[in-house]
Formats: C-alpha cells, structure tokens, sequence
C-alpha cells in the first residue's frame, strides 16, 4: 500500500429505520487487530476538527436521543454508519466509561460529559438500524466510493457486530439503571410523577436496544454456529442479571414503565422500561405465589394507579401498558405448571378482581386470562374431581327471598349436609367475600366489578372441562345428564353471590357494578343454554332446578319493574338478554309475568333494538312452536291495561320488527283450525272494548290486520272464515264506523280492517262448493242488514266510486292526464275529493272489492254458460270492476306518481303511512283483467319511476318500499306473463327515458337498462315502427351529448339504447307498408365512426346493433333490395378508407369484424340464398361483392399493424381471420387469398413463440380454430405437419386449468378431416412433445380429443396401437401429490373422462385383469384422510363423483373380466364407503350417497359372483354402526346398504351374523328389518 492513505468511501449509505421490536441479520463490519489502531490514528487525526465543532456536538447529541417513534426513523434513515466512526465512537464509550468508573460520575471533565451522551446514542442508533453495509466507509467529505482491493481484502478479516456494541452498552446500562433504582428507592419524591433528562433517557434505550439484540442473536448467528453464540450470549445476560439485580431491575421498569407522561422523552423511557420488562421478566426466576404477591400486584396497583391519575374518560391503555401486563401473564401461567395444584388453587381464587382488572386492558385476544383460571381452577388431574364430590354438588342453594324482596338474612341455607368438604369449595367462598357490596366503599366496587367480569369464563372453563371428561369417556362428546346436573349446579352456587347482590342492591345503588352484575348473569345462562347444562325434560323430582331459575326469573322482573319506573340505562342489554336467555331454557319462567316483560322490551326498541327485538322474536317463536299464540296477544293486550297512559304508544314498536310481525304471520298460517274462532274472538273483543283509548285501539286493529292478512284459507276451515267476516262486519266494524264525522280515525280503521275482511272472505268463498252469486248474499258483506242507519261498506264504496267517475274532473283526468305527464316535469296531484285520511283505506277496500268480483264474474259465466241465459249479472259485476280500477287509479294519481307519499310524516313506518302505489302493484293479477291501456301506461309510469328512483335523494320510508316493491315487480315471472302489462312496457321505458333525459340522466340510464333486458315478444306490429324511432332518436340525443361531455350515465345509456335496438330489430315485424327511412336513418347512424374512446361495451353494443341492422335488411330484401345496397354503402364510406395503405382504427375493425362474422355464420346456415324481384341477385353474390371490395382496401393496412412489433392488434388480427374465413368458403379461392393466408400463419407462428398479451393469444388462437373449421383449404395453404405443431405448441402453452376450447375444436376439426396419414402425423408430434417435458395433463388431455374425433375404421386401427401407452400415462395423473387442490381435481376429472371413453371403446383397446387392478389400486389412494383433508367440498364432491364414474364404466363393460379379479373392486368400494362414513352433510354428503347407491345397484345383477365379496363393506358399515353414526349419514347410506344385502344370499347373511357381536346385532336388526319389509330392486337381475 503506498504512503499515501487512499480514501475509502461507500457505494451506499444504509437509511432504514429499525423499530423497537424487529432486529435484523447483523451485517459485520471487517476490523482487524492491525486496522483498529490504524484507523484509532485516523480518528485521532481527525480530532482538531471536531474538537472545533464542539458546540455542534453537543447540539447533534440531543438530536441523536430518540425522541419519537417518528424522529427516531429520521435519524436512523440520516446517519450513516462506517467503519473508522463506530471504532472513534466505541474508543469513546470506552474512555468516557472507564473514567466514570475511576474517579466517579460527578468528576467526570465536561469534555467528557457532553461527548458521552453523543457517543451512546450513536451506538444505540447503530443498533436499531436495520442494515449496515459491511463493504463501504464514507471519506468523511459526503462522497461515496468504491474502496480498493486491499481495504477490502482488510475488511474481511475481524468484523464488528450489533452483538459486540450490544456486549459494551448492556452492562454499563445495567450498572447505570442499578444506581437509579437505589437512587429511587432513597428518595421521597413519587417516580410516577418525576420528568427525565437526557442521562436518564440513555440507559433505558441501551439496555433496551442491547436486549432486543442478544435475546434474539442465538436465530440469526452467522459466522458462528448457533450453539456457540447461544452459549456466549446465554453467559453474558447470567453474569448481568443475577437474580438479585432482576429482584430490583425488574419493578423499578415496571414503575417506569408505568410513570406518567408529560413529554416525548419520558414516553420514550416508558417504552425502553416496558420493553425492557418484557425481555427481563423472561429470565426471572421466582415461584408462583411470590410473583402474585410481588410481581401481580405491582403490576395491578401501578395500572390501578395509573387510570386513577387519568381523566374520567376511559381510554384505551398505551401500548407499552399493555405489553407489561401480557408479559406478566405469560410468565404467571408459566410458573403454574411447577405449583402445588392445591396451593395454585387458593392463590388464584385471592387474585380474581387484579386478573379481571387486567383482562380489561389485554382483551385476552391470546386467551391469557382464560388459560390461567381453566388451569388453575379446572385442572383436568387435580381439581375436576373434587368438584365432583363436593357437598355443593349435591344441592341447589335457595334464592326465592331474595328474589321476591324480601329480607334475605332471615333465611339462612343449611348446606352442611352429608357430603366431602374439599378445598374447591374455597372457589365458592371467595366470589362470595368478593362481590359482597358494601356501601361507600370505592375500592370494594371495583373489586366487584372485576370479579364480575371473570364469573362467565370460570363458568366456560368448568363446563368445558366438563365436556371434555365426557369425550374422553368415548360419549361421543355430548355430556350425560349427570354431568349437566353437576354444571347446572355449579353455575347455582357460583351466581349465588352475584344474584344476591345484584337483588338487593338499592335504586341508587352504582350503576358500573349493576351493569357488570348483570352481564355476567346474562353471560353465565347463555353458557347454560349452550351447553344444554338445564333442559326441561331432565329429572327433576323436587322441581329444585326450576324453583332456583324461577328465583332469578323472579328477581329480574323486579329488575324489569323497576326500570319501567325509571330512565333507561346500558343495563338494559344485559337485563334483555338475560330474559330471552330464560325464555329459550324454560318458557314457564317468565310465563306469569309476559305483560311485564313485553312492555319493558317495546319500551327498550327505540333505543337499543338488536337485543330486544331478539326477545321479542324469541318470544312470538316459542309461543308459536307450543300452538300457544293467543297467551302472547293476552299479555300484548295486558300490557296496555298495567301501562301507563304517556307510555301506551311504546306497544306500537313491536309493527317495527318485521322479523316479529313475520313470526306472527308464520304463526297464524300454521295454527290449528280449532284455535282459529278464539283467536277472531279474541281481536273482535279487543276493537269492541278500546273504542275509547286511541293507542289501543290503533294497536289492536293493526294486530287484526295482520291476523286476517296471514290465514291460510282451504276448503276445511273455508266455511267458517266466512262466517267469522260477516260477524266482524256487525260488531267492530259497525263499532268503528259508527261516527259522524268521515275523517275520524275510527272511520279510516274501519275501513282498512273492512277491505282485508273483504279480501280474506274472497279467499274463503273460493273454496265453496255451491256459490250463489247474489249480490246481497254470500259475496256482499253489509255492517247491518237490519239497522239502516249504520253505513253500509261496499254501498258506500259503490256510491263513493260512482261518484267519483262521474264527475267532469275525473273525465278531464282520464283525457289529459298522461298528455300532461309527458309535456311536464312530472305528473301533479289531483284533486278526488275524498279525504285524504281515507283515501289509502278506501283504494284498499276497491281493490279487495274487485278481487271478490273477480271471482263472482267467473262463477257467473259458469252459470251462464250452463243455463245458455243471456243474463246481464256478469256484464253489471264487470262494469263494477272497471268503475273500481278507475276509482283506485284515481286515488293513486291524488299523489304525484313516483313520490314519496301523501301523508306529512313519512318516516313513520305504519299502516297510516302507506304508498297509494304500492296496493295496486300488489294487485295487478287482477285488476289488469278490467284495465284499459290507459291504466296501463299509468301504472308503468309509476313502476319505472320508482325503480328509478335515485335512492340518495328519496330515502323516505314509503320511497324504500316503492322502490322493493318495484324490485319485487322485476324479478316475478308472472309480471312478465301480463300481456296487457307487457304490450306498452317498452313504449312506455322508451318514453320514460326521453322525458327524462335532459333532467335526470341517470334515471333514462336506469330505465332504458331495464328495458334492454326486459321481453321484447308482445310488442305488436303497428308499434314497432314507433318504438325503434323512439330508440333511435334517444340514441341520437344522446350520442350527441355523450360527443360533447364523456358522461358515464351516458354511455350506459347509449349501450342500453343499441341493446334495445338490437334485440327489437331481432324478433320485431315491420308492417307491410314501413318508412324505408327509419332504416336508412338508422343504418347512417349506427355506421358513424364514433368510437368514444374505444369503449368495449360501446363497440359491443354497436356490433350487435349493426348485425342485426344487416339481418333486417337481409330478411327484407326480396322487397326491398336497396336496403342492403344501402347498408354496405355506408359500410364501406364509414367504416373502410379510401387509401388501401392506410390502416383501419381498432374501433372501426372491431365493427368490420362483427359484420363480416355475421355474413360467415349467416353463410354456413345457407342463409343468404334470397333473391331480389328486381335484379336477380342473391343475397350471396352482393355480400361476396362487398367483402372482396373490403378485402382488397384493407388487407395492407390489417396485416401490416399485425406485423409490427410489441403492438397490440388483436382486433386487427380478429378482422383478418373473418375475412380469410370468408375467402375459404368460397367457390372459388383467389391465389391471393391463399398467400395472404400462408404469409398470415407465419406471423402468428412468430407472435405466439413471443409470449404475447392475452387478448393476442385469444386472436391467435380464434384464427387457427376458424381456418382448421375449413381444413381443406388450411392444408392447401399450410403444410399438414406445420398446421399440427402449431396447435399442439398452442395448446401446450396455455393455462391447464382454463382451457382451450378454441383450439380443442380446431385440432378436432382437423383429425375428423384428416386421413391416416395426418393422423399419423398428428401422433408423431405429440409423442415428440413427450420428450419436451409436457406434463401427462396435456398428453392425456390431447389424446382424449383424438379418441372422441376418429371416426374411419382405418384411425380406428391406427389409434389402437397407442391406446395402452396412453393409458400408462393417464395413470401419473393420479400420483402428482404435489399439486393444489384444484389441479388435483382437474386431474382426476381428466383420469375419469379419458378412462370412460377407453373402458367404452373396446375396439381400441381390451383391458386386461391386471391392468383393471392397476386401475382401481391407483384410485384409492384419493381417499386417504391426509389427501381428503387438502381439498376444500367441491373439489372433494368432484373427485368422488368421478372415480364413482370410472367404476360405473368398469361394472358395465369389463363385467366378465372383473369376475376373475374383484379384490381391486371391492377394495376401492371400501374406501369410498369408509370415505362416505367420515363424512357430513355439509361436504356433500347426499350427492356422495346418491353416487355410491348407483354402484351399489349395479353389482346386484352379479350377485351370484361378488356377493361373498360384499359382505366386507356390509361389516364395515356395522362397525361403523358399532361405534356411533349420524342420523343423517345412516339415512343417506340405506339405499346402498339395501342394495347390499340384495346382492347377498341366505348363507352371506348367516355369516354376517356370526361375524358380529350382541350390541351390534342389536343395532343392525333393524336395518336389516327395514330391508326385508320395505326394498324392492327395479333393475334388471
């Protein structure tokens, strides 16, 4: 090396933050012994320069300290570490250290202390950075460069690690943070509120960095073995920590760690401190009752502590906080495994309330908490069985005193009885001591608090260790009924405690521990009700369980009452909860006191509405599973009685739980017929008695809607339903509509009850044998026939109707109503004159009432037709009808169509709120029979403005149910089967979309993307012509908008308008005498050269749109020849250049292409043979004319854009192939045409060897399947041999699992078209293939196709030679065990489809015995627990279905052959069924079934031969039958073990039963029973 020192600089500055926890590979840093003193002169030399910046180091010394998570990114991304710097740096730790330790911290020069603190920080910086480059130094002047051979061959020699700095910092930390902890200890001040300085931010962060270094060095060694640095690093934290210095290190962290925060730097402390503990508390040795007396309990005063220092406001604890408590945990469980179980016992009942306090901060997402109590209380060996035996055990304490309000210290329980006392008891003590609530005493309610909070997972834990007892008894899982007494009493004794206090805690005692009481109340019967620890069909002699459960029914209904009298809280949840925790264990429980509980779960709903609306429904469902409805509407009924007058209106809230009201439904429509009067007695009663309470009244009359709305009416109960209408008709309707005043809501009740009577006795009278058809008897309801004072309904209704239609507004309505709509913004409202509060009511009862007519003008034409009379009762019923619709669409038009609504409170979600709209959506079955086109139009004008409707601006209730019941409209295939509905539906759409077009473009976009899917079949003929200009036009308005402004409605709304145009154009007949213009018209517009940015779905569109534009013309030019003429014309001025170098846009090819794709297909159904009257021409002779004039302009600029490179042409290359394809269907082939043809190939040969884009494979590919569909002129053109390695490389080359179906044809095509000779070729370059590496997917796969094509005796022949090879590799595809799941499926699918073509072609090829073994035995293995276990269901499904498909295959063709050789049969049907007994319904259970009862079936014919081998799959089902089967997977398996024990004899049956035991005789006697009486083989035998 020369004199002169060469500068050594780095090629890159490493800049990666490190975060606290994430330690890198440590990157060594070359230093030999000779290069450390080298390199210490160095630094020496360049001291003066440092020493001038003094004051600059002292300022970088701060900001080398980190202070935020934020800062200390920055400054490790900002420094650059290099070799000469960390050994000046590592001299001067190592100076400035020693002198500490020499002469004393406080003499230290002051050189010294302000260098220390740079040179630590740097050094801890050094460690948390991420990487460290090894091979580069900085020359100190910012200029990074490549240092010479022999400064790098220096560099490899010593290196200098993270765990060497790690080595120096932590004892100098350790020592540093000792003499703080001894400092702390001495002075009186509080640690938690002192501020930090720099000095004392530097120890923490070294011993912090230092460990999370050394703790993980032993991972990522390198250069060492991993022993060898474990040993070093092991040795070097022993010599620092010794138990003692952890004994004092390891609190004074954690009261750090937990010290409040005033600045960044002392969060910086908290987080070294706490990370600190986490790696100490690793190494700290102690016992478990020490650690819970020490350790715990500071951990709990100091967090204890801390939240009290806090605000009120509970937050989230920091990070830091919580990575203490968990690691305290940790270690606390760890420690658990070397306790005595008894001592373990006791100390964990003491510390409940800090492991609850602490299960707050850590959320056991780790189950931490959960493990500790399941194991220190529950242990499986040492406490379960002392539980069992305990005199607890034996008895159930008593609550009733407590529960009723009464004194509990007067009844004390006697529970000393004869029994074991066992230290588990002391579980029970201590819940007890702890939840004791003691007034004014603030630390005694936390601790209540806390211990609530555990009681529901020291339940959990005992109930599941209970349950795992019984599994390991081989139960099967499920616990006896022993044990569920033993958890039922467990939970008695453990919610003792918090069941008193909670019952006798005062009204103004503290809502927290009420809140908490409560929850582990509804937790704890949740745990009850899930483990089925209580079940009413359990023996219960003395009633003892249920007298304690109806305690605490008891109690939380005083709970309940209470909080009827007061405000509502957030203990409501927990008190819902546990109510309907009662309800699903017993309904007698809180049966005395349902009025009760209904008010106080309605007066809950609008607040807090998932857990009291899940009372509610579980309510209404187990009265309606016990055909005990009617004792719910009694307490609903009581409920009003014993509320308060301000508080009735809360009952109303049950109509806002549909999944109530649809309990209710269900439950009427399956309640028996004989509850059915006392029921309609019962609602009849209630309308009578509330006359004079509003709320009730409103309340009972919508629950009697619901009622009559939701019977099931049949021929049984028909008669009397009927009857029961007409008794509502003289009592509460006459009562209702005994009022004066028209606009009470007595009136508008009335005649919303009256219109469901109406409609229920409709349903009724159907199911009537002998109808008369009276007007006054049996169809007309009348509220008193004997007393004329009182209003007649349906007269009254007539005479309203009547009136109505009569009048000159309802005329001027009907002539210019929809007139109006269309030249307006919208439609307005019209004045009816009838009131508004009645208006839905009466709508409601004309529809109803023309419902009722609907079927008496039936029965009317009957009689009519029999008697041969001309009587007019059926025109006078019709002429109602048609006055009725008139009425009902006048009342619906009083509101703007498509609004929101015509009463003031919208959201109001009643039966006073409802659309005038929605009743005739609900009705259209009917009243379209008595409709005009006008009623029509009116209606689908509603029904596209509500579907339309933009939800953000309309989200009023009513506009919601508009807008569902539109919904509801579109996907009802009977709304498609209303022809009067469906003539003017796209007439009406096409206007709709044009009125709306200009103000509210989305709403045209909505609609027309209806009608674009909407039938097209009833448009009639005279109105297609209007309609397809109606479309053009919008098409054109809005081409013309979307051409200035790119809008997104738009173009949905342009594709919309040429989907319409293309599927009218497709089944529409013109008249005879339609304007050729509009076609012209619409030929010019759809050719135009817009391309909008080459949208896809706008090109689509327009494709379609044009074909089927050409198919018109097509169809119609035996008439009108000018139409084609026309057509291609603009064709090819629009859309073709003049120039034919030039090149033709993507959007314009695409265009091209559909067309000429049409004429191709068009031309292969000989559809073009027509003729014009005029010139003589065929169809075919102007499309050749035209597309060779196509040709010949734009084949340069086509092929030219496909021969470029790394360009996209796939549409282009599309184009070319149609064109080609057109040329090869010719009579005669141009010699042109077939070079172009050629010179085309090679380019694709070329394009597919480049791995191009994927819509280029798919252009590839469709043009070697559209030249293989004509292969006689392919081979003209092509060499045979380059054709097939050109798709076999095609088809090698692309996704196994996705496909080829275009090329699979192509190759078909060719093979059916080939002789033997291409056939031989074709075989010859796959079995080449088979050298290339081709996976045996794509040979079997190819292979198969050959198979399915030949059809020559000769290919025949042929093939047959490779059939046997073929089959050997069709074979591997069942051993790749390294596939995923979905390949291995495809494989197998493959396996199945090539075997079944090859066991039905015999005369390719014969299996032999052998190779049907081979077959079977290669099978098998697909049903081994470890491969069934990778597959998801269905794949699962189709590997079973497919093997089962191969088996079917052998049994029906290899019969005979199978006969010598069954073994291999036989051995695969046993897996399969053993696969069957391992599995579920929910993995496909019923199709597996199915499957396997086929096979099973099929061996009954060659009985004679494989019954002695069936009897091994009969006694694996009864061992399986031994050994506890599902239900459900015995009744799928019956079929096949039917057809089982056909195929066996008397003498297979007597071995069978010799083979099994007593208990398994008894299980398969019945079986075997169920066979002799009830199977009977239809099959051929």
């Amino acid at each position: 090396m020369s004199g002169r020192r060469k500068k050594r600089t780095s090629s890159h500055a490493v800049a990666a933050a490190a975060a606290d926890d994430e330690v890198a590979t440590p990157k060594k840093m070359s230093l030999s012994s000779s290069s450390v003193a080298a390199t210490t002169t160095s630094s020496k030399r360049r001291r003066t320069k440092q020493d001038d910046n003094k004051s600059s180091d002292a300022i970088s010394s701060k900001n080398l300290i980190i202070t935020s998570e934020e800062s200390k990114q920055k400054a490790a991304s900002s420094i650059k570490f290099n070799h000469s710097d960390i050994v000046s740096y590592i001299s001067k730790f190592v100076s400035g250290t020693t002198k500490s330790s020499s002469i004393g911290e406080k003499d230290e020069s002051s050189s010294d202390a302000d260098v220390l603190p740079t040179v630590i920080s740097y050094l801890i910086q050094f460690l948390i950075q991420k990487t460290v480059s090894s091979a580069v130094v900085d020359d100190g002047d910012g200029k990074e460069q490549e240092g010479s051979e022999e400064q790098q061959s220096s560099l490899a020699a010593v290196y200098i690690t993270k765990e060497d700095v790690a080595t120096l910092l932590l004892p100098w930390s350790v020592s540093r943070l000792m003499r703080m902890a001894a400092a702390s200890t001495t002075t009186t001040g509080d640690t938690n509120s002192r501020d930090f300085d720099e000095m004392d931010e530097l120890p923490w962060a070294a011993l912090s960095s230092s460990l999370d270094i050394v703790a993980t060095a032993s991972s990522i060694s390198d250069g060492l073995s991993s022993s060898q640095v474990s040993t070093s690093n092991e040795t070097l934290l022993s010599s620092c920590f010794p138990q003692s210095t952890l004994n004092r290190l390891l609190p004074y962290a954690g009261r750090i760690a937990f010290s409040q925060s005033f600045n960044h730097q002392t969060h910086n402390v908290q987080k070294s401190a706490s990370n600190t503990f986490v790696h100490l508390v690793r190494r700290y040795k102690s016992s478990f009752d020490v650690t819970c007396k020490t350790l715990l309990s500071d951990v709990d005063s100091l967090l204890s502590k801390n939240e009290t220092d806090e605000d009120s406001t509970r937050q989230l604890p920091p990070p830091h906080h919580v990575s203490v408590v968990r690691a305290t945990l940790k270690m606390i469980y760890a420690l658990m495994a070397t306790a005595n179980p008894k001592r373990l016992f006791t100390i964990v009942c003491s510390i409940l309330p800090r492991l609850g306090r602490l299960s707050m901060v850590v959320g056991d997402d780790e189950k931490l908490i959960q493990n500790i109590l399941w194991d220190g209380l529950f242990h499986p060996v040492h406490h379960m069985d002392g539980f069992r035996t305990m005199s607890e055990m034996k008895i159930v304490p008593k609550l009733e005193a407590i529960a009723s309000g009464n004194d509990g210290g007067k009844q004390k329980v006697d529970e000393k009885k004869a029994g074991k006392t066992c230290f588990q008891a002391g579980l029970f003590h201590s819940v007890r001591t702890l939840l004791s609530v003691q007034a004014s005493v603030e630390d005694n309610e936390k601790d209540v608090i806390a211990t609530a909070i555990l009681l529901p997972e020291i339940v959990h834990g005992f109930f599941e260790r209970v349950r795992e007892h019984a599994w390991q008894s081989k139960i099967g899982g499920s616990t006896t009924e022993a044990d569920a007494k033993v958890q039922f009493r467990f939970w008695c004794h453990l919610i003792l405690p918090a069941l008193e206090s909670l019952f006798s805690m005062k009204q103004d005692g503290s809502e927290d521990v009420k809140n908490a009481l409560l929850n582990a109340v509804s937790q704890t019967l949740g745990l009850v009700l899930q483990y089925d620890a209580y079940l009413p069909s359990y023996n219960d002699p003395d009633e003892e369980h249920l007298t304690y459960l109806q305690s605490v029914a008891n109690g939380l209904v005083r709970c309940v009452d209470e909080s009827n009298n007061s405000t509502k809280s957030d203990d409501d949840n927990a008190l819902v909860a546990s109510l309907c925790n009662l309800t699903l264990l017993n309904h007698r429980l809180l049966h005395g006191q349902l009025s009760n509980v209904t008010f106080y779960t309605c007066s809950c709903l609008p607040q807090k509405n998932q857990e009291p609306n899940k009372l509610l429904f579980t309510i209404v469902k187990t009265y309606r599973e016990l055909r005990a409805i009617g004792d719910f509407l009694t307490a609903t009924r009581d409920a009003f009685a014993n509320a308060r007058q301000e508080c009735a209106d809360t009952m109303n809230n049950i109509l806002l739980c549909n999944n109530v009201v649809d309990s209710l439904a269900l439950a009427y429509q399956s309640c028996p017929s004989g509850q059915l009067q006392e029921i309609w007695n019962f609602f009849d009663g209630w309308v009578v008695d509330s006359m004079s309470a509003t709320p009730q009244l409103m309340f009972a009359v919508h629950m009697f809607i619901i009622f009559v709305k939701s019977i099931r009416s049949d021929k049984q109960n028909s008669l009397g339903l009927r009857s029961f209408c007409e008794l509502s008709m003289n009592s509460s309707i006459s009562k209702l509509l005994d009022s004066s005043d028209i606009e009470s809501i007595h009136m508008r009740l009335g005649f919303d009850l009256c219109g469901w009577l109406v409609e229920l006795h409709s349903r009724s009278c159907f199911w009537l044998d002998n109808m008369d058809t009276d007007g006054e008897s049996s169809f007309l309801l009348t509220t008193s026939i004997d007393d004329t004072k009182k209003l007649n309904v349906l007269t009254h209704l007539h005479n309203a109707a009547e009136t109505a239609v009569a009048t000159e507004g309802f005329s001027l309505w009907k002539k210019s109503y929809l007139q109006a709509y269309w030249q307006s913004e919208g439609g307005t409202e019209v004045d009816i004159g009838i009131p508004s509060s009645l208006r839905g009511s009466m709508q409601r009862l004309a529809l109803h009432r023309i419902h009722q007519l609907h079927s008496m003008i039936y029965y009317c034409k009957l009689e009519e037709s029999e008697n041969g009379s001309r009587d007019s009762q059926s025109r006078l019923l019709t002429r109602e009808a048609k006055i009725l619709v008139d009425f009902a669409f006048y009342i619906a038009s009083s509101e703007n169509v498509g609004a929101s609504g015509n009463h003031s409170n919208e959201e109001d979600p009643t039966f006073s709120s409802e659309s005038l709209w929605i009743p005739i959506a609900q009705s259209l079955p009917v009243w379209s029979h008595y409709s005009e086109r006008f009623h029509a139009e009116l209606f689908l004008i509603w029904f596209y403005a509500s579907l339309c409707s933009n939800s953000s601006r309309n989200s009023g209730h009513i506009s919601r149910r508009e807008y569902a019941t539109s919904i509801a409209l579109t996907r009802d295939a009977s709304f498609y089967d209303n022809a009067k509905i469906m003539t003017p539906l796209i007439h009406v759409g096409v206007k709709f979309a044009r009125h709306n077009n200009t103000n509210d473009v989305e709403a045209s976009a909505k609609a027309l993307s209806f009608i674009s899917s909407a039938p097209v079949e009833f448009i009639e003929c005279s109105d297609s012509t209007n309609i397809l200009v109606g479309i053009l036009d919008l098409d054109i308005q809005a081409t013309g908008s979307l051409r200035q402004s790119q809008n997104e409605q738009l173009m949905k709304g342009v594709c919309s308008t040429r989907h319409i145009l293309a599927r009218i154009l497709s089944v529409a007949m013109l008249p005879s005498g339609f304007d050729k213009s509009v076609v012209s018209r619409m030929t010019r517009h759809l050719l135009s050269s817009d391309d909008f940015g080459c949208d896809m779905n706008y090109l689509s569109a327009s494709s379609d749109a044009i074909n089927e534009c050409l198919s018109l013309c097509i169809d119609y030019y035996e008439r009108e020849d000018s139409l084609l003429q026309e057509f291609f014309s603009k064709l090819s001025s629009n859309l073709v250049d003049d120039d034919p170098s030039s090149r033709t846009p993507s959007s314009k090819a695409f265009l091209l292409r559909g067309v000429i794709r049409k004429l191709n297909t068009l031309n292969r159904h000989h559809s073009l043979a027509k003729r014009s009257v005029s010139t003589s021409k065929s169809v075919y002779d102007i499309c050749t004319e035209n597309i060779l004039a196509i040709y010949d302009r734009t084949w340069r600029g086509v092929f030219s854009k496909i021969s470029e490179a790394n360009c996209s042409s796939g549409t282009e290359l599309l184009l070319a192939s149609e064109l080609l394809s057109f040329h090869a269907n010719c009579p005669i082939k141009s010699a042109k045409a077939k070079k172009n043809t050629t010179e085309l190939f090679e380019k694709v040969v070329i394009i597919q060897d480049s791995s191009p884009e994927a819509d280029m494979i798919t252009a590839c590919n469709y043009f070697l399947s559209v030249m293989a569909a004509a292969p006689d002129y392919i081979f003209e053109c092509v060499a045979q041999k380059k054709v097939f390695e050109q798709i076999l490389n095609a088809m090698s080359s692309s996704p196994i699992q996705a496909g080829t179906p275009l090329l699979d044809a192509a190759f078909c095509s060719l093979i059916r078209h080939t002789d033997v000779g291409g056939l031989n070729t074709a075989i010859t370059i796959l079995m080449k293939e088979e050298g290339k590496g081709n996976s045996s997917v794509f040979l079997v796969n190819t292979f198969h196709l050959i198979l399915s094509s030949v059809k020559s005796q000769e290919q025949q022949k042929f093939i047959a030679r490779h059939c046997e090879q073929f089959l050997l590799i069709s074979m591997d595809l069942l051993r790749e065990k390294s596939c995923d799941m979905h390949q291995t499926m495809h494989n197998v699918n493959l396996f199945s489809r090539m075997m079944t073509t090859l066991l039905t072609k015999k005369e390719l090829l014969v299996l032999s015995g052998r190779e049907i073994g081979m077959v079977c035995s290669e099978m098998a293995p697909l049903f081994h627990i470890d491969r069934v276990n990778t597959r998801d269901v269905e794949c699962d499904i189709g590997v079973f279905l497919a093997c089962s498909s191969v088996i079917a295959a052998l049994i029906s063709h290899y019969s005979k052959q199978l006969y010598g050789c069954p073994s291999p049969l036989f051995g695969l049907l046993l897996s399969l069924l053993s696969h069957l007994l391992h599995t579920n319904a929910k993995k496909g259970l019923s199709e597996k079934a199915l499957e396997y009862s086929k096979l099973c079936e099929l061996l009954i014919p060659h009985k004679e031969i494989f019954k002695k081998h069936v009897v091994g799959l009969v006694l694996c089902y009864i061992k399986a039958l031994s050994g506890g089967m599902s239900p459900i997977i015995k009744k799928k398996l019956m079929p096949s073990i039917y057809a089982l024990l056909d195929v066996c004899s008397d003498f297979e049956t007597r071995q069978i039963n010799a083979m099994i035991d007593v208990p398994s005789k008894t299980l398969f006697a019945p079986v075997f029973r169920s066979y002799q009486k009830f199977y009977q083989y239809h099959g051929q035998a």
